[in-house]
């Protein structure tokens, strides 16, 4: 499907008539390449739909302006793509603010939601500066060099083995601006004032080596009707899961929905 301003494009993959998943990756990732192994293992079981978020292309048009945005535009191509129902939505990073943000606007019927180590509070008058910062790291990351020990202490990577979890997730053609865009959308975004609360059933996942993430818990416990499921994976940075052993992701969305 192409993008037309508006909304995103989405690659379907599989029968549209088995139940539907929905993969949103993160700041600075690829669609195809990050979600290689999950969707490998879940194409033959079901329908996949996979957002291509703004700028996270050869070429782009038009860049992020908010989660929100990205989630309107998400949902407006689902819903133009006659899809209203959704049985899972996994999200990783700001896929995970935006997977959140969908499921609060409350247009599509959401059965279960996985959020992997998402962010949920404004980084306040330091957006700009850490968006910054973030940029400029991402693009040390795609010419193989490490992190700044603050940074990588905050994702978790305690192991230094930051540009081997990392790398394989970016896409390498990733413009400046793109990842500027994208880190102040992130960074921006808060929900610590939503009024909406979650329905469904609702699944956290995160490395047990981070600090964000973790902290992120009690602001998307608040919204829930029911207590979330939290998925730790000890001795685990940020997306290590999703990179080194993307199958035990393939294997929640599995559970959820078989409903156990």
């Amino acid at each position: 499907m192409s993008m037309k301003k508006g909304q995103s494009k989405l690659h379907i993959m599989g029968d549209s008539c088995r139940k539907k998943v929905m993969l949103i990756h993160g700041v600075g990732f690829y669609w195809e390449t990050c979600f290689e192994r999950i969707v490998n293992d879940l194409k033959d079981n079901f329908c996949l739909l996979i957002p291509e978020l703004e700028g996270h292309c050869h070429e782009p048009e038009e860049y992020m302006v908010s989660v929100h945005a990205s989630a309107n535009n998400i949902i407006h191509s689902l819903l133009q793509s006659h899809f209203r129902e959704i049985d899972a939505v996994y999200g990783i990073s700001l896929g995970a603010s935006i997977a959140l943000e969908i499921a609060l606007q409350n247009k599509l019927s959401i059965s279960n939601l996985i959020l992997d180590s998402g962010q949920y509070e404004s980084m306040g008058e330091m957006t700009e500066q850490f968006s910054t910062v973030m940029t400029g790291e991402f693009k040390k990351l795609i010419n193989g060099e490490h992190l700044i020990s603050p940074v990588k202490e905050n994702m978790g990577y305690l192991s230094n083995n930051d540009v081997e979890v990392l790398q394989p997730l970016i896409f390498p053609d990733i413009t400046q601006e793109a990842l500027y865009k994208a880190f102040l959308a992130a960074y921006s975004y808060d929900i610590r004032e939503r009024s909406e609360r979650l329905g469904m059933r609702v699944g956290i996942m995160l490395g047990g080596n981070e600090i964000y993430a973790k902290s992120s818990i009690p602001l998307v416990e608040r919204i829930c009707l029911n207590t979330p499921e939290i998925n730790e994976f000890p001795n685990k940075g940020h997306a290590e899961v999703l990179s080194r052993e993307p199958q035990l992701i393939s294997q929640l969305i599995s559970r959820y929905l078989t409903g156990l």
